[in-house]
C-alpha cells in the first residue's frame, strides 16, 4: 500500500507504527523507503520480511512469499534483501518480469539511496537489468540512473514483518557497531528517518 503524504502527518503515522514494533508480536507493520522509479519490482499481495539483522543504525530483511501464497499473489523464488537505516536504504532483488509458455525473463533489481533527514532531499542510485527468452529470442535490457527525490513529494510503504519481530525489543537493536549499548531504540530511529518513499524524481 502506497500514500502520498505531507511532512507532518508522516511523521505522525511513523510514530503510531513505531509504537507497533515496540510490541511483542509474531508479525507487525513497519515503514520503509522505495523509491518510485518507472522500472518498478511486482507489486505482491503477499510478502513477509524477516529480521535478518539488527543494530542502533540499520535493520537488514529479508522479504519473501508468506507460506501457502499463491504464486499469483506472490512469486518470489530468491527472497529479496531489504536494509532501512538512518541514512541510508538499499534493496536486490531477483524476479520474474515476465512468462508465458518456454519464454521468460528474470530480472534483477538494485538501489540505494542516502539520507540525512526527513527535511531534506533523498538522493539514490538504481541498475536494472533483465535476461531471458521473449518470443523464441534472447532478450536483454539493462539500465543505471540516479535520481534526487525532493521532500515535499513523498510517500511511504508498509512491509509486513512475518519473522523475527522480537529483534525490535533485543538487547542488540539498540547497539551502535563499535559503540556500547544505549540510546534510543534503533529500530524505532530507523523506521522514523528511513520511511521516506518518493514519488517524483528529477533524474541527475
Amino acid at each position: 500500500m502506497q500514500l502520498t503524504l505531507p511532512l507532518l502527518p508522516l511523521l505522525t503515522l511513523l510514530t503510531t507504527l513505531t509504537t507497533l514494533t515496540t510490541a511483542t508480536t509474531t508479525s507487525t507493520i513497519v515503514g520503509v523507503l522505495i523509491p518510485d522509479w518507472s522500472v518498478t519490482i511486482p507489486s505482491y499481495t503477499s510478502t513477509g520480511a524477516t529480521v535478518v539483522s539488527i543494530n542502533a543504525l540499520e535493520t537488514t530483511y529479508k522479504v519473501s512469499c508468506l507460506s501457502g501464497a499463491a504464486t499469483s499473489l506472490c512469486h518470489i523464488d530468491h527472497p529479496w534483501t531489504m536494509i532501512q537505516g538512518e541514512t541510508t536504504a538499499s534493496f536486490t532483488g531477483v524476479y520474474t518480469a515476465w512468462s508465458s509458455g518456454s519464454d521468460a525473463v528474470t530480472a534483477t533489481r538494485d538501489w540505494a539511496c542516502s539520507f540525512t533527514s526527513l527535511t531534506e532531499s533523498v538522493s539514490c542510485s538504481l541498475s536494472y537489468q533483465a535476461t531471458g527468452t521473449y518470443d523464441g529470442s534472447t532478450y536483454a535490457t539493462s539500465t543505471s540512473t540516479k535520481a534526487k527525490f525532493a521532500t515535499d513529494k513523498v510517500q511511504y510503504d508498509e512491509l509486513l514483518v512475518t519473522g523475527g519481530v522480537n529483534s525490535f525489543t533485543a538487547p542488540a537493536a539498540t547497539e551502535t557497531p563499535g559503540v556500547a549499548a544505549g540510546g534510543v531504540v534503533g529500530p524505532a530511529r530507523a523506521m522514523v528517518t528511513a520511511a521516506v518513499v518518493a514519488v517524483a524524481a528529477a533524474v541527475i
